[in-house]
């Protein structure tokens, strides 16, 4: 249910991100308190984390400044109440794919838009205009966005007017505001945003991959967008496919343990299997039946770091009768057994952990000396 009184409205431009990586505070590799919880820098100065407090989400966001120029930010949290954010991307292109959640985006023009389960979000703002989000309680939300300076886009991308829809160009070119565009993700697509949330790589190694991630993802994109969905899977589809589509993603969603089929779900929603299954690799890159395994091994994965249940109870929970079956999908979907997950969980925590006492021991002993 949405709050009768939402919070107020906190605003974090690109500008903001930027000068908070310039912060004397982060290049010492500082925490700063926050209104809704704390900034943590990352190792090698690329960006910092942001974690909200336990009240305000589970998780948090990260911001990197990349060595080729272009920022990215990756949101990957549950909202535990209501979370408004104005944001503003200060004469930058803007290109969000959305691996989970829909949110609406609004302006004080009624410019109305959406950050939409597997799409991308692509918009463009200069001056002053922003846009504001409400996240509700329960909302899951994981995305990437890339920003590209709009004065260097061409020699950050290596890309020509020519390359790109004639609008988009134009506003690279001239300025002004790029109006909200969505495009479906590919399968590709989405699988860089997810290489880009989840970076198997430190240190230097850690910019340099993700700064080639940026751009590929990019690729994926800005290719997508310059390329008629009719012509790409046979046939267009119109506002409430779209509806319809949500509709079939949410039933996934909501009954991740159960052994729905593709043909009842195509019948709740109110489309043909075959349409539906075009639905799904058009906007979300994959079948109905490889999706939903995408979904129980991230909620698998999510149980195995965050809970304490066991193995057997977080395979019934994830649709799973037997845990050998379970073991099998998990293995093959993330290289290493469950309980082998589950010690290198644990080992990270301890490791966080052991981290924090000794940086909080450190700055008591400075106080003292001081």
């Amino acid at each position: 249910m949405t709050d009768p009184h939402p919070p107020e409205i906190l605003s974090r431009s690109l500008h903001d991100m930027l000068m908070q990586l310039r912060d004397p505070a982060s290049a010492d590799g500082l925490s700063t308190r926050k209104a809704d919880g704390w900034s943590h820098p990352t190792p090698g100065g690329l960006g910092f984390r942001h974690e909200y407090d336990s009240n305000v989400a589970k998780g948090g966001w990260e911001f990197y400044e990349l060595h080729n120029g272009i920022c990215v930010a990756l949101v990957n949290m549950v909202a535990r109440r209501q979370i408004a954010r104005n944001h503003r991307c200060d004469d930058y292109l803007a290109l969000s794919a959305v691996l989970n959640g829909n949110v609406r985006l609004a302006d004080p023009a009624g410019t109305d838009g959406e950050l939409a389960d597997g799409y991308c979000t692509i918009y463009g703002t200069g001056g002053e205009r922003s846009f504001d989000t409400l996240y509700e309680a329960g909302d899951h939300l994981r995305w990437v966005t890339l920003y590209f300076e709009r004065r260097r886009f061409f020699a950050l991308t290596g890309l020509a007017e020519s390359d790109i829809p004639a609008d988009l160009a134009h506003y690279i070119r001239e300025g002004g505001d790029y109006p909200i565009r969505n495009v479906p993700l590919s399968e590709l697509a989405s699988l860089t945003a997810h290489q880009l949330i989840s970076p198997p790589f430190a240190r230097a190694f850690r910019g340099s991959f993700m700064s080639a991630k940026a751009l590929e993802l990019a690729c994926h994109i800005l290719f997508g967008l310059s390329q008629p969905d009719s012509e790409q899977f046979g046939g267009r589809f119109e506002a409430e496919d779209h509806r319809r589509l949500k509709r079939a993603m949410q039933m996934i969603r909501g009954n991740i343990d159960q052994q729905i089929s593709v043909h009842e779900i195509a019948e709740a929603v109110g489309m043909t299997r075959h349409r539906l299954q075009i639905g799904f690799r058009m906007i979300y890159g994959e079948t109905v039946g490889r999706i939903r395994d995408k979904l129980r091994m991230e909620l698998a994965l999510d149980l195995i770091r965050d809970s304490k249940m066991s193995m057997m109870e977080i395979a019934l929970e994830t649709g799973y009768e037997h845990a050998a079956s379970f073991t099998r999908a998990f293995k093959a979907a993330f290289g290493v057994s469950p309980i082998q997950m589950r010690k290198v969980a644990n080992d990270e925590l301890r490791v966080r952990h052991l981290a924090s006492s000794l940086k909080r021991g450190s700055k008591v002993a400075a106080d003292d000396d001081a």
